[in-house]
């Protein structure tokens, strides 16, 4: 009898390790999924670093959560590129053969691949320079932004000749503002430019007020076939602008330039798509005189914020629910 009830009892005691350690085990995931939850909010308010932080904190209590592995990647592409790297490739470890994330892994095995062959950035493009306040409009552009980045840097530069003094100084004031932010360089020779001003082609009775043309010239060196891609801009100059207003719309125009191929929806922002696309289709009589006193005359932080989100992640992949 006796020994009965140590069998008995050893046996509550062994259910009771089981639902103990079944109770820290939920303890873990439920705290693994809190943490994961806070940082999806801040990836979502751009605090990328502070959603790094809240990811590793789930990846604490779960070293097996794919899904905090996979967005912890994604916040480092805008914190430390190397650490997105090497972050890329534990998630790739961690799912391993899964069926449920086959898709995944290779997508993140192509996205390794741009992220090593993305060029280096000054300190003004770095991560560190992202102003969460200011946010961006990144899911705006980024589809039809996506590839359009320039890989080589710095982007060379050709301003030309504008047919008017005003609109040489604007288009020098333009250049002088993005160049603040993005590595470009001035060149003397349009042949040399990845971006130049087409005043010539304007003058050949070009009717709207400006667009970014992006076309592959071919070459031929050592007899291979090479080509390089080159920006023109081309500005309708038969309409009277103002100073200011050419300074907008080429600054407005180097943004799409520089591969921001799509607006903003703050007229707060450079990018903002009446900038030109639907005010300089209206004739100039029309216009209303407010509209162009409230130009903006320079990127704004969203602007910069939106060139930055660019160039540092590797495409448009959105994180995990």
């Amino acid at each position: 009898m006796r020994a009965l009830t140590r069998q008995l009892l050893a046996l509550d005691m062994v259910l009771l390790a089981v639902a103990v350690g079944a109770k820290g085990v939920a303890g873990e995931r439920d705290k693994a999924v809190a943490a994961y939850r806070e940082g999806n909010g801040l990836f979502d308010q751009g605090r990328f670093a502070d959603a790094v932080a809240a990811y590793e904190r789930a990846i604490g209590q779960d070293p097996e959560y794919a899904e905090a592995y996979h967005n912890r990647a994604l916040a480092s592409e805008m914190v430390d590129r190397q650490k997105a790297i090497q972050d890329w490739r534990r998630f790739i470890e961690v799912v391993g053969s899964r069926d449920d994330f086959k898709y995944d892994v290779a997508r993140i095995k192509a996205r390794l691949q741009i992220l090593e062959a993305m060029p280096q950035l000054p300190p003004t493009m770095q991560p560190n320079r992202y102003v969460a306040a200011a946010g961006d409009y990144y899911w705006l552009i980024c589809r039809a932004s996506e590839g359009e980045e320039w890989l080589h840097l710095p982007v060379k530069v050709f301003l030309g000749s504008a047919p008017e003094f005003k609109w040489q100084q604007a288009t020098r004031e333009a250049y002088d503002a993005w160049s603040v932010v993005f590595p470009l360089e001035l060149v003397a020779l349009p042949q040399n430019a990845d971006i130049r001003m087409g005043w010539e082609e304007a003058l050949l009775g070009k009717e709207h007020a400006g667009e970014a043309i992006e076309w592959v010239q071919t070459r031929r060196v050592g007899g291979e076939l090479t080509g390089r891609r080159v920006a023109v801009i081309v500005v309708d100059v038969r309409h009277p602008w103002s100073k200011d207003e050419m300074r907008a719309i080429i600054m407005h125009e180097l943004g799409h330039a520089l591969g921001i191929k799509g607006h903003s929806d703050n007229p707060k922002d450079i990018m903002y798509w009446m900038t030109q696309e639907k005010a300089y289709q209206v004739p100039v009589p029309i216009i209303n005189p407010m509209f162009w006193r409230s130009l903006v005359k320079q990127p704004s932080q969203r602007d910069i914020n939106t060139l930055i989100r660019l160039y540092n992640f590797a495409g448009s992949s959105t994180r995990f629910p």
